[in-house]
């Protein structure tokens, strides 16, 4: 099969590896919850499709009884308002420091990339934001290398 190397992060394969990278990178950091997330999307399009992989099939913290008003965590959730954020403004997550909309959070750890025509997202949530932000960039390494 012939790739045009420019493009190979097109290919599901690569997307698919970026996520094993990241949550491979996740584990070894201690981590045992948590959400990685690719897109890949083309400009002018209206519609592109987003990659995740849960950390040991755990995209959540269930609330911990012994910690009054604790509600849990929904990374997967986290995750996507990381993504949701990066779609709008055309920044890494955290970054924006305007208005958030509801379900929009100021949260680090997704990174946008702008090759050619494609905006490439990946993005992290499960561990503390420095965290994410390590682990998104492997995630985005490993697509553009």
């Amino acid at each position: 099969m012939s790739v045009d190397s420019e493009n190979e992060f097109e290919l599901d394969s690569w997307q698919v590896f970026s996520l094993r990278v990241m949550v491979k990178h996740a584990r070894n950091l201690g981590l045992t919850k948590g959400v990685a997330f690719v897109s890949v999307q083309k400009w002018n399009k209206e519609m592109g499709g987003v990659r995740f992989m849960a950390v040991g099939k755990n995209f959540q913290r269930e609330p911990n009884p012994s910690i009054e008003g604790d509600k849990g965590t929904n990374y997967f959730g986290i995750a996507m308002s990381k993504l949701a954020v990066m779609m709008a403004t055309e920044l890494n997550s955290g970054t924006f420091k305007e208005r958030f909309k509801k379900g929009e959070v100021p949260y680090r750890g997704g990174l946008v990339r702008k090759v050619r025509e494609y905006k490439i997202y990946t993005g992290f949530s499960g561990g503390t934001e420095d965290e994410d932000v390590e682990i998104a960039e492997l995630g985005m390494t490993s697509l553009l290398f």
